[in-house]
């Protein structure tokens, strides 16, 4: 505050503001100084008061004169809200304002909470650094020059790093309060527990099955890593970032729900996973090979197919059920992405029909860039099938940081490299092979097939493919045409190679906001 300030408001300040806490600042800005009575005063009395204010400035002279008035302005602004204002001279009050409110709101409806769970060092450390920043004129960091609206951008530009994705405040929250929660509510199953049935499924490093939980009689799935090299190593991994999905409840409704893990025989090097059964068990693979396609989808979605049978109606409705599964599978991996979570093998036999949506299975391959877990540049974990043409998710000289240094950096890193267009490109392969015939066929996708071999000569360009194709073998697109093309214009924006600024390719959280998915036709 300035020198002219009055006496009864420097006294004020001296005997109260300087160790006040941060919210108590707040919450005095919202009550008005007016609101004490006047003082009763005589004639004499206020002709000595002019008389002496007669000799300061006239702005002290007006403050002087307001502040022996017999009666309290009704538009008088608090102390509090004054110093605030003044901090932002250059901000329009139609800025100021709303900003302003929006803040107290904030801080009333977090002061509980705060008040309640934040530890007691954190409280301390948060004090502190309010009287740090008061005691010099709101310019701890940017200095005197700066003023306090550098000051705010300062830590405007710190709040943003923290929560850029993927997050180093989820990431801090995810690895201390979370984590601990999330250990204590996993079943631990022992190996009594669990009464194997039928084989479901096998794969390069794991064996699936059919089991029931003994004590409940609840049906459940089980993986189990055969003796390939490497399979200990990846059923490790996919443990570990299963629990990481189980703690974030919204990419969680999207995947196969996991319960916990036990171990086979003592001292092994991995343990068994296990996952609630959900009724239905086919493979989105299952239904592009079946002969009935778009029908068996339709039946198993519940969607009704149109009462026509012409080639127009046909069109539309393997257009309605590749929407149908895009609208599945696009919030799963854009929240696992908002996670940190790379999965690095979306393909058809990892969307199994549970209930009445596809989820997202097998994280053996996944990789957690918030801790480096499964993570190592050298080494790419894919499908040839179903992998971009750059094969890693990030530069291979891209070093592989211990796991806080990870968390510290992976916004930087992120941002950078953009891992997570990796999945975009396998997503619009599965669209393609929804929509277009031709591409559901093993042969056509296989690292030999034809779609790689065209692709890499038509330098990624999907419209060079398309003409090529459509012109030369006669594929059939018409199913990516329907409703102005959207189908097509989304998969073109997902399946393209990166420029060399690691962009260029659509990111599967951007496209949920893409016509063909938000449209409602």
């Amino acid at each position: 505050m300035t020198s002219t300030t009055t006496r009864a408001t420097t006294t004020t300040r001296d005997s109260a503001d300087v160790d006040i806490p941060w919210k108590e600042y707040l919450r005095e800005t919202s009550t008005s100084s007016s609101t004490a009575p006047s003082p009763v005063v005589d004639a004499k009395t206020i002709a000595g008061e002019e008389e002496k204010e007669s000799t300061t400035d006239a702005k002290g002279a007006r403050r002087a004169s307001s502040s022996t008035s017999s009666t309290p302005s009704k538009n008088k602004t608090p102390a509090k809200t004054r110093e605030t204002r003044e901090l932002f001279p250059d901000v329009p009050d139609f800025v100021y304002d709303p900003v302003r409110s929006t803040v107290e709101s904030a801080v009333t409806a977090a002061t509980p909470a705060y008040e309640t769970y934040a530890p007691t060092a954190l409280k301390a450390a948060v004090e502190a650094q309010w009287n740090a920043e008061r005691a010099s004129g709101y310019a701890l960091y940017a200095g005197s020059n700066g003023g306090a609206e550098t000051e705010l951008g300062i830590y405007a530009a710190v709040a943003f790093y923290l929560l850029a994705k993927p997050g180093v405040l989820p990431w801090v929250f995810d690895a201390t309060i979370a984590r601990v929660v999330g250990a204590a509510a996993e079943r631990r199953f022992a190996r009594e527990d669990v009464t194997r049935g039928r084989r479901l499924g096998s794969g390069s490093f794991g064996n699936v099955f059919a089991a029931t939980d003994a004590r409940t009689g609840r049906a459940l799935v089980v993986k189990i890593a055969n003796g390939a090299e490497g399979s200990s190593q990846l059923q490790n991994a996919e443990a570990y970032i299963n629990r990481r999905v189980a703690r974030a409840p919204l990419v969680a409704r999207g995947c196969a729900s996991f319960l916990g893990a036990y171990y086979e025989v003592d001292g092994a090097a991995s343990p068994s996973l296990v996952w609630a059964y959900e009724d239905g068990e086919r493979t989105l693979e299952s239904f592009l090979e079946s002969k009935r396609f778009p029908e068996d989808l339709e039946d198993a979605l519940g969607m009704s197919p149109s009462s026509s049978s012409s080639s127009s109606s046909y069109e539309k409705r393997v257009n309605r059920v590749a929407k149908r599964v895009m609208r599945d599978v696009l919030p799963t991996v854009a929240g696992l992405h908002d996670i940190g979570i790379v999965h690095r093998d979306l393909k058809p036999s990892n969307l199994v029909l549970m209930g009445d949506r596809f989820k997202l299975i097998d994280f053996g391959a996944a990789c957690d860039l918030r801790s480096g877990e499964n993570y190592d540049p050298e080494q790419g974990l894919l499908d040839p099938r179903y992998s971009p043409p750059e094969r890693f998710i990030m530069s291979e000289r891209t070093p592989a940081p211990p796991p806080v240094l990870a968390g510290v950096l992976a916004p930087l890193l992120w941002t950078a490299a953009q891992p997570q267009l990796f999945d975009s490109y396998s997503v619009g392969l599965i669209l393609l092979q929804l929509c277009v015939p031709q591409m559901r066929n093993k042969n056509v996708t296989s690292p030999g097939g034809a779609f790689a071999r065209r692709m890499e000569d038509c330098g990624y360009d999907l419209r060079k493919f398309r003409a090529e194709t459509e012109s030369t073998l006669g594929w059939d697109y018409s199913a990516m045409d329907v409703n102005g093309g959207f189908a097509w214009d989304l998969a073109r924006a997902l399946v393209t190679k990166r420029n060399a600024f690691a962009r260029g390719r659509l990111d599967v959280g951007a496209a949920l906001a893409h016509p063909f998915i938000a449209s409602p036709f």
